[in-house]
């Protein structure tokens, strides 16, 4: 048979508790303060993760918020669909009131709001850009033209001999013009995510 062990006990003094207490109670502190400011990067990483999205996705989702047809009369408008059709889908128990038909009405909405906060945003930008005494500011704006918004997608080595910058330079700015435009687009949130990356 093994030997019984025997529970152990200490004396503390009352200071000694005090101090223990101090000692755990920092170190929740510091853990709560550095959880805080890790849930604040990850915040800012997800909304210039969703700018950049929203900057590759540029074209398309303008061309969308142009282009959506979400309702009977846009699509008789359209020369899509006809009286005949509309007719026939009412006979069959097609009715305005759809889910369907209120989802991409609400998905097209959605976009043509987004879509119009950005390009006014976009312009703001620009203006600032432009009559910025910055070159490098002046340039941001052409770096964010060529990469996203003009009629031709240009690449980042493209740009870069338009510019006569190197690559990285260019890929500084793309980053620079991003974390500008993210409170313009994102209102507050943005701003704070700036803030704090400051």
């Amino acid at each position: 048979m093994g030997k019984s062990k025997t529970a152990k006990t200490y004396t503390i003094t009352e200071q000694q508790l005090k101090s223990f207490a101090k000692m755990t109670a920092d170190e929740a502190v510091k853990a709560y303060i550095k959880e805080e400011k890790n849930e604040a990067k990850r915040t800012q990483d997800r909304r210039l993760y969703n700018m950049r999205v929203l900057l590759e996705n540029y074209r398309s989702l303008n061309e969308y918020a142009k282009s959506a047809i979400y309702s009977v009369e846009q699509a008789m408008e359209s020369d899509e669909i006809g009286e005949t059709e509309v007719e026939l889908l009412m006979k069959c128990g097609l009715k305005e009131d759809d889910l369907l038909i209120k989802s991409v009405a609400s998905g097209a909405v959605r976009v043509k709001i987004l879509m119009a906060q950005v390009n006014k945003m976009l312009d703001i930008y620009k203006t600032d850009c432009e009559t910025s005494s910055s070159k490098t500011k002046q340039r941001q704006y052409r770096v964010i033209y060529g990469m996203y918004l003009g009629e031709t997608r240009l690449s980042t080595k493209e740009i870069a001999e338009q510019e006569g910058e190197e690559i990285r330079t260019i890929q500084n700015d793309a980053k620079a013009a991003r974390e500008d435009l993210t409170p313009l687009i994102f209102g507050i949130d943005g701003l704070l995510i700036k803030l704090l990356r400051e």
